[in-house]
């Protein structure tokens, strides 16, 4: 009996061989070794893997905190301004800033726009570090998906900076130029803040990304600043807001009672020609005097002695001095800012009484 042979190859490459009997047609296919494994499904990262460039990874967590900050630090600022309070501020700048029509926008304060717009980009910021994390844990194959919201966060982080860099540049015009350049450390703060945020959220993007990106921010960066010169400019909104209102001039009591040491000091600051300036709604300025006591002849000049009201010119002593905060000392020809202990002022203008143990004990007596 005749025998045809077929010819097959095993799943290994090996030769395999079958028979069929006599007048059948060998078969159409090749022959399957039994132990060769099924195909299976195609991995769904595989199908969504990208073939990308390098990860971009700026420094997203830490812009989360910054923006965490500036947040914090703008709701204590809003807070402070809704109840009427004092700012704690190392100089005299940051309450003349606050109390200016510059710090409200529509009736609210400014600062309360900016703890929006800091949380806004804190927000980004922490969103996009956790998407961050995840692709670096995937290595070369990572998510499309995941890739696309990482980009759409980066670049709504961008554009969320962008604006507040906006904002706190057209601040610095008006502490440099209409408030003839206060000093106030939350505002410069806020600056620093934003401009950060702004360089961590340009470093972050890609060059494909900074090149569609960056057209759409220097639009916005433009449109922010006239927005801003624009609604802040002591208009009729801002003046009706503040229309009618009127501090009229009150003498400070004191709580403290003065020492041997200061009312010494005190008279000595006089004798050299030193001088205070200050306001007498300023708190600072209350603090300043309360270091003295009731008692010391503080040399002081009053820059509202007819009381203040919204635009009000200070007095032309305080003027003459170019007095831009309160308090400000004038001792030896030098302009100090801010509040001063008794022994800094007695270092300032050369004073050499002790204030130790011995003057207390007089004062007692």
């Amino acid at each position: 009996m005749r025998v045809t042979m077929t010819r097959a190859t095993n799943a290994d490459g090996s030769d395999a061989t079958s028979t069929a009997a006599p007048g059948t047609a060998p078969a159409l296919t090749d022959a399957v070794d039994a132990n060769a494994s099924t195909p299976r499904a195609p991995d769904r990262r595989a199908v969504l893997a990208v073939e990308s460039g390098p990860l971009q990874r700026p420094p997203l967590g830490v812009a989360g905190a910054l923006a965490s900050f500036g947040a914090l630090e703008s709701t204590y600022l809003a807070i402070q301004k809704l109840t009427g309070g004092d700012v704690a501020c190392p100089v005299g700048g940051c309450q003349t800033a606050l109390n200016s029509g510059y710090a409200e926008l529509f009736g609210a304060p400014l600062s309360a726009y900016g703890a929006v717009a800091y949380a806004l980009v804190a927000a980004l910021a922490f969103w996009g570090n956790g998407i961050q994390k995840e692709l670096v844990a995937q290595g070369e194959n990572r998510d499309r998906k995941l890739e696309s919201s990482y980009a759409r966060a980066r670049v709504l982080l961008f554009f969320g900076a962008t604006g507040l860099a906006g904002v706190s540049s057209y601040l610095l015009f008006v502490l440099a130029v209409k408030l003839g350049g206060v000093e106030c450390v939350y505002c410069l703060t806020s600056a620093a803040l934003s401009l950060t945020l702004f360089g961590v959220g340009f470093a972050g993007l890609s060059s494909k990304e900074s090149g569609k990106a960056l057209p759409a921010a220097i639009a916005l960066y433009l449109v922010t600043l006239a927005s801003m010169s624009i609604v802040l400019t002591g208009g009729d909104g801002d003046k009706a807001s503040t229309a009618g209102m009127k501090l009229e001039y009150a003498q400070v009591k004191l709580d403290n009672t003065s020492t041997q040491y200061s009312r010494a000091l005190a008279k000595h600051l006089a004798d050299t020609g030193a001088k205070m300036y200050g306001a007498f709604w300023c708190s600072h300025c209350i603090e300043q005097k309360e270091y003295f006591g009731s008692g010391a002849e503080i040399p002081y000049v009053e820059c509202f002695p007819d009381g203040w009201e919204r635009g009000t010119p200070v007095a032309k002593s305080c003027d003459a001095a170019k007095v831009e905060g309160f308090p400000t000392w004038i001792i030896n020809g030098k302009k100090i800012e801010g509040e001063q202990t008794l022994e800094e002022l007695a270092k300032l203008s050369g004073f050499q009484g002790q204030n130790d143990a011995a003057s207390m004990v007089a004062d007692l007596f």
